[in-house]
């Protein structure tokens, strides 16, 4: 007896939320393409900022080679200073409280940078860049390894459609697999029976 049978996801609307959910991704990677190009030139221009106002308020060296000899302060009254220690105290103090406007800049960045990354840093696809496992795992799930044979020729589909538009959305239609068989029967005091699996 020759026969034939389709096979066919049971549950459709499964297949459309994980579309959706692709769809989404793609969407928020479009956002997030266009964000971080955004956040280079924001701190591009921020870090620009802050080395101007560095560059302004920061101790120079020549500030302190006066020719000078300076008394260093609780220490020694016979302890002299060289310009040079008097520089580096100098730029360590700066550095330990800098100026308010520099400091309210630098803040700024660091808040901006943790932002950013709580919005964008923090995210992982399911599904962009890698569809065709995505929804092959679908298929799969929960199906034992004789199965495989049937989801794979429905899988082979959604991969040959996909890949000749160059349109992953081909892996979201849902597809029929029509299979043909064919078993040798045997008539019996208890009606037909089958022989073997061909």
């Amino acid at each position: 007896m020759d026969f034939t049978y389709g096979i066919a996801i049971k549950n459709v609307r499964q297949l459309q939320e994980i579309k959706t959910l692709w769809q989404q991704e793609q969407e928020r990677s479009a956002q997030a393409k266009t964000a971080y190009a955004e956040r280079e030139q924001r701190v591009a221009l921020l870090r620009q900022e802050i080395e101007s106002l560095e560059q302004a308020s920061a101790p120079r060296f020549e500030q302190f080679d006066d020719g000078q000899m300076h008394h260093s302060q609780g220490i020694s009254a016979t302890r002299v200073l060289t310009p040079r220690e008097q520089y580096l105290a100098a730029l360590d103090a700066w550095r330990n409280h800098p100026p308010e406007a520099l400091r309210l800049k630098q803040q700024e960045l660091k808040a901006y940078e943790q932002a950013f990354k709580d919005q964008w840093g923090n995210y992982s696809y399911q599904f962009l860049g890698q569809v065709g496992p995505a929804v092959s795992r679908f298929y799969r799930q929960g199906c034992p390894s004789t199965t495989y044979k049937f989801t794979q020729g429905m899988l082979e589909g959604h991969a040959q459609a996909a890949e000749q538009s160059n349109d992953p959305s081909h892996w979201f239609e849902a597809r029929e697999l029509h299979m043909k068989g064919s078993v040798t029967m045997r008539k019996t005091e208890n009606g037909w029976r089958a022989l073997n699996d061909q």
